[in-house]
């Protein structure tokens, strides 16, 4: 029988480190790489200042991410802005789905505030935004993770 290592990781190094950004300040909770090899990041509200909750690496410096409107939350409009995002995923189609926990410093949540929202990487617009319901969402849930 033939001895096989596919799949497995290589016994000598492949290729070399690159550095792409250093952070500073606020913890990011997710990082994801577009299939063109856009870099996105998210960092929650756990009481660190975060001036936006999703970004883009551009250059190796952090920018607000589709932009800094949807990254200020607006109590009166929680369903069309970001909360406290834990989790970015890009999908097989290449879109960038934003896991809002709606829940700033842990605290509960109110509808509009978890969701998934999908950005159009092509447009780097908005095109889908999924409500959870307060009966699925419990306002003491704590969304974390999406994974296609």
């Amino acid at each position: 029988m033939e001895n096989r290592s596919e799949g497995l990781p290589a016994e000598q190094p492949v290729g070399e480190l690159e550095e792409v950004a250093h952070f500073h300040g606020a913890m990011l909770t997710g990082v994801t790489v577009s299939h063109r090899g856009r870099i996105f990041v998210n960092y929650p509200k756990w009481g660190d200042d975060v001036a936006f909750t999703v970004a883009e690496i551009r250059d190796g410096e952090a920018v607000a991410y589709p932009n800094e409107a949807i990254n200020r939350t607006d109590s009166d409009d929680l369903a069309n802005t970001l909360v406290s995002v834990q989790s970015v995923v890009v999908d097989p189609a290449d879109r960038l789905w934003i896991l809002d926990t709606g829940s700033p410093l842990f605290k509960p949540t109110t509808y509009g505030g978890p969701k998934l929202v999908c950005v159009d990487l092509t447009s780097d617009t908005v095109v889908k935004t999924i409500l959870f319901p307060q009966d699925v969402a419990l306002p003491t849930s704590y969304l974390n993770d999406v994974r296609f």
